[in-house]
């Protein structure tokens, strides 16, 4: 996890426009000379010409610091730094090939209950950026963190995309809901959290939800079982689901969603896959109701 090295950049806040490859340059050319980081093979894939972002470059030097340190201490033989932009979002993943992080970790892992605080400090100064800071990983397999910030702007800032929408989010993994549940507030959406089925069924009879995002296996009550549920109660209601799944496309699985056209996506996504797969499910139902 990340150690006091990350902790060295003091948190001034002096805010300006800040070239995200340009402190990694640094970061990673001086983690290169230290002898505990001379065999680990340190790879950059930054793209070029990225956009800037606005905020405080110490603190964000911080967190991207935190990132690699994070992967070096995983005991990885490699580690992956890439940037790039998507839908008006910076992107920093790090990927390492180390130790991976066990699924009960997970869920605490940008938790204030979490024993590893410059983690959790890190994770609240990109909320304070307008941007997320999230994990995948796959205990013994390695691990992916990945940064997301804002472009700077130029102009007056919009509306939030899902600024009212209620989303019922349905996840038996913790971290994951939470992970969704940060994402789509910050867009502006109002969101519920439910970790089962069967919570979930007795949830959309109590409330009306523009969207239901459903994790397709769930130890009580699984999504597909849910979604006919749902639609035999309520036929009006079976467009309105989003599903996630971590699943290889088997014969039955790719039959469910040919058969009912139900959107997916598949874990691990990042923040902008699930945003364009809920608006275009939004916008799907809106066109429909005219």
């Amino acid at each position: 996890m990340m150690s006091q090295d990350a902790a060295a950049l003091a948190p001034i806040s002096r805010k300006g426009s800040v070239d995200l490859n340009q402190l990694l340059r640094g970061i990673l050319q001086s983690r290169d000379c230290l002898p505990r980081t001379r065999r680990i093979w340190l790879k950059a894939d930054l793209a070029e010409n990225l956009p800037r972002v606005w905020g405080d470059p110490i603190q964000i030097g911080r967190v991207l610091l935190g990132m690699i340190v994070n992967a070096e201490q995983a005991t990885a033989e490699e580690i992956h730094v890439k940037t790039g932009v998507e839908h008006a979002r910076i992107h920093v993943s790090v990927t390492d090939n180390g130790r991976g992080i066990h699924s009960r970790d997970m869920a605490l892992l940008f938790n204030d209950e979490n024993t590893d605080a410059e983690l959790t400090g890190c994770a609240g100064i990109v909320r304070d950026h307008g941007g997320e800071l999230y994990a995948w990983s796959s205990y013994g397999k390695g691990s992916v963190f990945t940064l997301e910030l804002p472009i700077q702007r130029f102009e007056a800032p919009e509306q939030p995309a899902l600024n009212g929408k209620r989303i019922l989010v349905i996840d038996d993994e913790v971290q994951i809901s939470r992970l969704m549940s940060e994402v789509l507030e910050t867009h502006g959406a109002k969101i519920d959290l439910v970790n089962s089925g069967l919570q979930a069924a007795e949830q959309i009879q109590a409330k009306e939800y523009d969207l239901f995002i459903c994790d397709q296996h769930m130890p009580d009550l699984s999504g597909e079982r849910l979604y006919w549920s749902v639609k035999s109660a309520n036929p009006k209601l079976e467009n309105r689901f989003l599903f996630v799944t971590g699943d290889v496309m088997n014969a039955e699985t790719a039959h469910f969603f040919s058969n009912t056209g139900v959107r997916y996506i598949r874990k691990p996504f990042r923040s902008v896959e699930l945003l364009s797969a809920v608006e275009q499910v939004l916008s799907r139902n809106q066109q429909r109701s005219f």
